[in-house]
Parts: C-alpha cells; sequence; structure tokens
C-alpha cells in the first residue's frame, strides 16, 4: 500500500502552541500505528531542530515563507497533502500549488481576522483553494469576518490532549523545581507577558516571600527582561528561557497564570490542570472553554488577577479544592485517540480524487 506523506508547513522557527500540535499529531500517528501515512515537518530554521531530532520526526528547513520555497519542498517530496497552520503558510501554499489538497490549520484568533482588511480579506480568497479549514476553537471562526464564506468546509478540531503524556513528562523532567506562580509560553504580544510582570508587581506587595517564574524565550524578552529590572523584581521572576521539558518545573509550582490579550486554544491550561495546577487566565479564545471557577478562575482585570491568586496561595483548603477539580477537569478533556481519529478521515477524504 502506498503511503499518503502529509507535509506540515510552519512559518515559525520555535517550539510553541502549533509546534506542539503538530509534534504530537505526528508522534500519535506513529503510536497507534497508522503506517500507512507519512509526515514530514516544514519550518523556518531555528531552536525546533533541538526538539524534532530529540523526537526522531523528519524535517526540512525553509530559507523563508516563500512560494518559491514551498514549490521547493513539494517537488523534493511530492507530498499527497499539504497541512498548513495558520494564516500565512497557509496563503503561501495556496499560491505555491493549484493541484494538491491544502488543509488551512488555524491555531489562534488575531484581532485582525474580526475587521475588513487586507489580511482578512487575502485570507478569505485564499480559502477557495482549501479542502478543509480547521480551527481549534468555536471563536476562531466565529470571529472571522468573512466566517459564514468558508462555513461549509470548516470543522472545530480542539488540540489533542494527551494528559498522561504531560504526566510522564513532568516525572522523568531534569528540571524539577517550584515557584508559587508560572507564566509559560512565548514572550510575544499576545501571550501579554508585560501585563504578568505588573501583575506579579502587585502581587509583591501582599506576598513578599513570592516567587515566580517565566518559561519561554520570544521577541520581547528584552524588554520583558528590561521591565522586570525597571520594577524592581529581578530578585522576585526567574527568566528560565525556552525548556525542551518544563513539565517538572510545572509539577513542582503552585499555579499558572495565563494574562493572554488573545489565545487560540490555551493548551498549556490543559498541561496544568492535568498536573493538578489551578489556571488562572484571561476570558479569551479557547480558555472560556477550558477554565472554570471549580479549576481556577476567568479573571477581567489585574486587580481580579491578584485577588485570586492571593487567594489560592495563603488558603491551603482554598487551593485544594482547585486543585482537585483541575485533575478531574483534565481527564474530561482527554481526547487523544478521537482526535488522531478525526484527523485521519480528514487525511483520507482529502486525499480521495473522488471526494
Amino acid at each position: 500500500m502506498d503511503k499518503k506523506r502529509i507535509i506540515h508547513i510552519l512559518n515559525s522557527n520555535s517550539y510553541s502552541g502549533a509546534e506542539n500540535v503538530v509534534i504530537t499529531i505526528i508522534e500519535s500517528f506513529r503510536k497507534l500505528g497508522y503506517n500507512e501515512f507519512e509526515f514530514i515537518y516544514v519550518s523556518l530554521d531555528g531552536t525546533i531542530a533541538e526538539v524534532l531530532k530529540k523526537k526522531n520526526i523528519n524535517f526540512e528547513f525553509i530559507s523563508k515563507m516563500t512560494v518559491s520555497e514551498i514549490r521547493r519542498i513539494i517537488k523534493k517530496y511530492n507530498p499527497s497533502i499539504i497541512h498548513a497552520h495558520d494564516f500565512t503558510a497557509s496563503i503561501i501554499c495556496s499560491l505555491a500549488t493549484f493541484k494538491l489538497p491544502i488543509i488551512s490549520h488555524l491555531h489562534n484568533n488575531s484581532p485582525w481576522i474580526k475587521k475588513l482588511n487586507v489580511n482578512s480579506v487575502v485570507y478569505a480568497l485564499s480559502t477557495l483553494k482549501y479542502k478543509k479549514i480547521l480551527a481549534v476553537s468555536e471563536s476562531v471562526l466565529n470571529e472571522f469576518i468573512f466566517g459564514e464564506f468558508i462555513k461549509n468546509k470548516s470543522y472545530v478540531i480542539h488540540n489533542p490532549i494527551d494528559i498522561a503524556s504531560v504526566q510522564q513528562l513532568a516525572k522523568t523532567a531534569d528540571e524539577q523545581i517550584g515557584f508559587d506562580v508560572i507564566f509559560l509560553g512565548r514572550l510575544s504580544t499576545p501571550k501579554n507577558p508585560i501585563r504578568f510582570v505588573n501583575i506579579i508587581n502587585q502581587l509583591k506587595q501582599k506576598i513578599p516571600s513570592l516567587t515566580v517564574a517565566m518559561i519561554g524565550n520570544g521577541e520581547m524578552k528584552q524588554q520583558v527582561s528590561e521591565h522586570i529590572e525597571k520594577i524592581g523584581l529581578g530578585n522576585t521572576i526567574a527568566l528560565l528561557g525556552f525548556k525542551n521539558n518544563p513539565y517538572g518545573i510545572l509539577a513542582n509550582s503552585k499555579l499558572l497564570c495565563i494574562p493572554s490579550s488573545w489565545e487560540g486554544f490555551g493548551l498549556v491550561a490543559i498541561e496544568a490542570l492535568a498536573l493538578g495546577k489551578p489556571v488562572v487566565a484571561s476570558p479569551v479564545g479557547g480558555l472560556v472553554n477550558i477554565v472554570n471557577n471549580s479549576c481556577g478562575m476567568l479573571c477581567e482585570s489585574d486587580e481580579h488577577f491578584v485577588n485570586e491568586i492571593c487567594s489560592l496561595l495563603n488558603d491551603k483548603s482554598y487551593y485544594n479544592g482547585k486543585s482537585e477539580c483541575a485533575f478531574e477537569r483534565a481527564k474530561n478533556m482527554n481526547n487523544i485517540s478521537e482526535y488522531i481519529d478525526c484527523l485521519k478521515r480528514f487525511y483520507i477524504t482529502c486525499s480521495d480524487k473522488t471526494v
């Protein structure tokens, strides 16, 4: 039987949410023995290489996200399907091929999707080329100004959740240090790391012994570091940078804070819940379907964040109740087998020329 070759194309060079999803897809197909599929991970060159090598995933780097580079990849690998992740990669892939089926997979709901502008119009036009459009949460499709235009080929497919894998990674992580509050994600505008630092500044006034860590890299790293020093939190907030396996630190810490300006899904929230960690988060994107008052709190204002984190850190009974519910919440969202079976069906129908 000929294998279906799927090329995952990402416009990034580091390890974050969408990259984690793609790696989970590839590893899960392998674990479940779906050997009729072959996967190639294609992205910009960067720190993601270390992760891909460690996980024994076939990959190819491109110099830039351009039509010519994607055509080079197509010529080299002759794929059955292109699985493009997020808006830019999807648009470029739609221009690079006229024959290959394309799946456009949207992992975030950037603010521009809500308005009539060049970006939203160009993506809407590119959707004519896609076999299927996958979105990680209802909010991505509901907020897109041209959502009605694409609804006949759009599907909500929440991110793959394998809580057993997260728990195992936490046990085997080299670093097992813990903190009161954790930020885990890219230091970039959507994740709002400056707001996180400001929240910690207010918390410090109430809990002088507070310990905090920020895990992740990104284009705002220097800005975040300078802001931390400027407001005198250099001895409170540890900037730990990117970690291949941050789950040992997360498991040994008390809670996760997600002050994002926007989110597609919010996978890290479920990963924290799987380790029994309450999550205090902004009510944006997919987070509204993950975090509730039983396992954490959705917070509108900085004051709300501060008050909830203080309650969790100062009231052991309150904390333990939310920690226990966090495990249960994550357990109910475990979907890895169903997710992979759904994606398998999408791949089969997309590559079937009679469909």
